[in-house]
């Protein structure tokens, strides 16, 4: 309790941060960037070394594994401590916690798509299964509505090679198709999704860059702040188009599988007793 008292009576007569602020950039004048890259820097290779030794107190290097978004992170609060505009600081803040955020949307549906691209192969495969086979090759064929058969792979089969195949009950060339439709969405929304988190990434590595000068950074920050929001309704529009709000359910599934297994289940002779 008293070592509590004493840490509330060492900061109470603390100045305001935002004042002391102000009041640094008045009484020196505009901060020089190269003085900031260098102090950034000599910031930097402190805390390595730092995090580096509390790792191994023997002080060896290397074993300590590097990590991009702390580094970033720490340029960040070295680069909000020193730009002289406290309305471009503000900004970089709002900005580098929104890609932030837009790369923990993108994480988490990684891990959506993931799971649904599981589901999806396993019931493709359930579909393969149950193929109708060709009589010779043995390989899977399947007979659409306008009475065409075709392989898994969309090859023509002529009719008289599949003369006395039983159709009844196997899997359709149009729920062969819909598998293979579902498979390749999530497929593409996953490179998407890859792909935006990896734009935001990098989002954040042009604005902290401690090479730049105050308006290009600006520049800079703004280009990011207007990309991230195109970068964030595209992942809620695929987010959307997931079902991922609700959960993963059996309507979530393809619906091309959930009809097969029904037809395929009422096909099945039970032996009476």
């Amino acid at each position: 309790m008293g070592a509590t008292k004493g840490l509330k009576a060492k900061f109470e007569n603390l100045p305001d941060i935002g004042e002391a602020w102000i009041a640094a950039v008045e009484f020196n004048g505009p901060v020089d960037p190269a003085l900031i890259k260098l102090k950034h820097e000599s910031n930097v290779k402190e805390i390595k070394v730092k995090r580096e030794q509390e790792f191994d107190p023997r002080g060896r290097l290397g074993l300590a594994r590097d990590d991009p978004d702390r580094d970033r992170k720490e340029r960040l609060e070295t680069l909000l401590l020193t730009i002289t505009s406290q309305r471009l600081a503000e900004k970089l803040r709002e900005t580098y916690k929104t890609l932030d955020d837009i790369r923990d949307k993108a994480r988490e549906l990684l891990d959506r798509i993931e799971s649904l691209l599981k589901d999806a192969r396993r019931d493709y495969q359930t579909l393969i299964d149950n193929a109708a086979r060709h009589p010779v090759t043995g390989v899977p064929i399947f007979r659409y509505a306008d009475g065409r058969v075709e392989t898994e792979d969309g090859r023509a089969v002529a009719p008289d090679e599949v003369k006395g195949v039983d159709f009844h009950g196997k899997t359709t060339g149009e729920h062969k198709d819909a598998g293979q439709s579902r498979i390749s969405e999530l497929e593409q929304y996953e490179e998407e999704v890859t792909g935006i988190s990896r734009r935001a990434e990098s989002h954040q590595q042009r604005v902290t860059d401690p090479d730049l000068d105050e308006d290009e950074r600006e520049q800079a920050v703004d280009e990011a702040a207007k990309d991230a929001d195109s970068m964030r309704n595209r992942l809620e529009e695929i987010e959307s188009n997931l079902g991922a709000k609700v959960g993963m359910d059996q309507d979530s599934r393809p619906k091309a599988v959930v009809e097969n297994q029904r037809v395929t289940t009422a096909s099945i002779d039970v032996p009476s007793l």
